[in-house]
């Protein structure tokens, strides 16, 4: 999980802010890196799962929510699957920016809109929303590689890096997640995915700083 390696990597003692946190399934693994663990999570029954897992998580609308009032500015701000969902993404934007530490990051991850499965379905004139994945019915804005950087250039960050993440095959072939197919499916779709991000890629994960 980029996201994940990514928080990590920035050491510990941190201070985090977790956007949409549902069940807590990043925070569980990031709480010892963690000095300060926050959160806002707009699903009631997900939070009550994953707010044990924070020292301050708040349950409500993610605009309302990030104004906090948070007791520090953060190292890290993480927004996985967040602003596609989300009329308007810049209003979160601009609020997660003054919220970072001068050297603090973002860590953002946006489906690709652009992937070979969205693309073949247009081929043949379909876009049909699913209930999950890249045409997730809950989904209000959809973004390419290109398109996400821009969002972000436009409303106050410089692109540090963008990762391209793996297709989930296991989700068409269910055989494709179990042994002994389960390692080299994923260290093929790993590898299409960083040989062709823009077409293969499923979702990508951006690590910004404020501008």
């Amino acid at each position: 999980m980029i996201l994940l390696e990514k928080v990590l990597a920035r050491g510990s003692g941190l201070a985090v802010l977790d956007l949409g946190f549902g069940a807590g399934l990043l925070a569980r693994r990031i709480r010892q890196a963690c000095r300060y663990l926050a959160g806002v999570e707009l699903d009631p029954e997900a939070a009550q799962e994953g707010a044990r897992y924070f020292d301050q998580p708040l349950i409500g609308d993610l605009l309302e929510g990030i104004s906090g009032p948070w007791r520090e500015p953060f190292d890290v701000i993480v927004a996985g699957d967040v602003l596609e969902h989300l009329p308007r993404p810049e209003l979160l934007l601009s609020a997660m920016r003054p919220l970072l530490k001068t050297d603090g990051v973002l860590l953002l991850s946006l489906p690709n809109v652009a992937n070979a499965t969205v693309r073949f379905s247009l081929l043949f004139g379909r876009f049909t929303y699913a209930p999950r994945g890249i045409l997730d019915r809950t989904h209000m804005r959809f973004f390419t590689r290109a398109t996400g950087r821009d969002l972000l250039e436009e409303n106050g960050f410089r692109v540090v890096s963008i990762d391209a993440t793996a297709m989930p095959l296991e989700l068409a072939v269910p055989a494709l997640g179990r042994p002994p197919f389960a390692g080299p499916a994923r260290a093929a779709a790993l590898s299409a995915a960083r040989l062709w991000p823009t077409l293969l890629g499923y979702q990508f994960v951006y690590e910004a700083r404020p501008a």
